[in-house]
């Protein structure tokens, strides 16, 4: 079963189940730097490899954030915690279950822009590359959430481009509603 234009979540939804997403967030990055400070404090000096500074910015950043969206979306619930509480899912653009390797990818997609700033901040900081290098990774990571935004707001299921890319679209959830107001008994 194809899922229609009428049955994908809307923008205003989907912002609205990000923004819970990110008191998620927050905690995980939370946690994430409290990792990132004791291996900058305890570990080896990482100053001078721009390589494990890169893999530490992911590890303390974007790994967390990815797991979060890849395993909850991809599990029984298809569903961040946000998603959940506005009564969204993510499927596949045929309404089956998106499984966790689409899922992971997905979150891939959806956090490359954030990666790609971390990235050029590096750089930037340890002045290791030459500033054009440095403004276009920035800006490509621009240009991928500016892409992302604009595919959500105007393509018919609202799909951005993770969506795309993974072959899902969010949708409202079937059965009762997770919605305020509109919890099960």
């Amino acid at each position: 079963m194809a899922i229609e234009a009428s049955d994908a979540a809307g923008p205003r939804d989907r912002l609205a189940a990000l923004g819970l997403d990110y008191l998620v967030v927050v905690g995980l990055l939370a946690g994430a730097a409290l990792v990132g400070v004791g291996v900058q404090v305890l570990g080896p000096d990482l100053r001078g490899s721009v390589l494990a500074t890169d893999l530490l910015a992911l590890a303390c950043s974007v790994l967390p954030v990815a797991l979060y969206l890849g395993l909850t979306e991809g599990g029984a619930a298809q569903a961040t915690w946000g998603k959940r509480r506005r009564g969204l899912v993510v499927t596949t653009v045929d309404g089956r279950r998106v499984g966790r390797g689409r899922a992971l990818a997905r979150a891939a997609v959806k956090l490359l822009p954030w990666q790609l700033a971390h990235v050029a901040v590096v750089r930037l900081a340890l002045e290791v590359d030459a500033p054009i290098v440095v403004g276009v990774t920035y800006g490509a990571s621009l240009l991928l959430l500016v892409l992302t935004l604009v595919l959500a707001w105007r393509t018919a299921r609202h799909r951005a481009l993770h969506d795309l890319v993974a072959g899902t679209v969010v949708v409202d959830a079937p059965g009762p509603s997770c919605r305020p107001g509109g919890l099960p008994a």
